[in-house]
């Protein structure tokens, strides 16, 4: 199915407009690379190569500065400022949104390759921008993109509202109120807060005590980056040392959808017996039918998933480097 997903980008508690949404938000996938960076460092250590200074050198070849970029630049590693260039690329290219997620049927328990990806998908994406990264005589451009584009997906595929679809556009037609934020129209069918904006960014942020307006912002960032290293050390080690399998990953994903973001809202939203996909969160007025539900994730609600959101992150950091290694080693 080809979504063009809207959302809004917001600080707890904030209500402030975006103009597009991204998945893990911009502190989610600048802590993901992070993260990435940081194991393979670790591997080069351990092995005698040097990847992570591949990965810095192609990176500074691309230009800093470039159209249509959303997030601020903090001053963070070139590798956590370049994670988000494939969602700013996509208002350039819109032929690559489709590259973003997976839309495998919330009722469905998993997918094989190429089921749910008729007009492309993560999975897809990633098995054709890797050989191009892995290619050391292909194009340069070409490379750097195909690198930028790595970093981004690994981390869009271990967001599990990037793996499922529960006739909601991924959970960005379902309005939640977070925390004391109640949903509000923004257009088209859409309201802020939503489901998949709330588990994009709000929760990342909430859980990481990171306020990107804050004067603090990229020491926090690192900070809690840092402290998923700590607290997730053995599953990041075990991410390094097990076999690369894009397929099972995002399925892994697709399971904590199942069980966690929909079952954990006050009320409870069951799965779609049948897919029928809508383009709009406007189409069978299916925005407008959740809002009556008063769907609401408080602090039980962030009680319930924070284990799976700091997994998620430090698992899909670690995978990233174990991809690159691979890639570059």
């Amino acid at each position: 199915m080809r979504r063009f997903r809207v959302a809004i980008l917001a600080t707890v508690f904030c209500t402030s407009l975006a103009p597009r949404l991204w998945a893990w938000g911009c502190t989610g996938h600048e802590v993901v690379a992070l993260i990435a960076l940081h194991n393979l460092e670790k591997l080069d250590t351990a092995h005698g190569t040097t990847v992570a200074q591949q990965v810095e050198t192609l990176l500074t070849s691309q230009s800093h500065t470039y159209s249509d970029r959303y997030c601020d630049d903090l001053g963070l590693d070139p590798i956590a400022y370049f994670a988000t260039w494939a969602d700013d690329h996509r208002s350039v290219d819109s032929s690559t949104a489709p590259w973003h997620f997976w839309d495998i049927p919330l009722h469905v328990a998993s997918a094989s390759a190429g089921e749910y990806c008729a007009q492309g998908c993560v999975i897809q994406a990633l098995q054709q921008q890797l050989p191009v990264l892995q290619n050391k005589n292909a194009d340069p451009a070409a490379r750097v993109n195909a690198l930028m584009y790595v970093i981004h997906f690994v981390g869009d595929m271990h967001q599990p509202l990037h793996e499922e679809d529960n006739n909601d556009r991924g959970g960005n037609c379902v309005p939640v109120t977070f925390g004391t934020t109640a949903p509000r129209a923004t257009g088209s069918g859409n309201y802020s807060p939503n489901l998949h904006a709330i588990w994009d960014t709000q929760l990342v942020e909430h859980i990481g005590g990171v306020n990107r307006n804050s004067m603090n912002a990229k020491s926090q960032i690192e900070a809690f980056a840092s402290s998923l290293q700590t607290q997730y050390a053995s599953k990041i080690n075990q991410a390094l040392t097990s076999p690369i399998d894009l397929v099972a990953w995002a399925n892994q994903a697709h399971a904590i959808a199942i069980a966690y973001p929909y079952k954990k809202l006050s009320p409870a939203i069951a799965p779609e017996p049948q897919t029928a996909p809508v383009n709009s969160c406007s189409d069978n007025q299916t925005s407008a039918g959740y809002l009556q539900k008063h769907e609401t994730a408080k602090p039980a609600y962030i009680a319930a998933v924070q284990s799976k959101v700091k997994g998620q992150l430090a698992v899909a950091g670690a995978r990233l480097a174990a991809v690159l290694y691979a890639a570059l080693k």
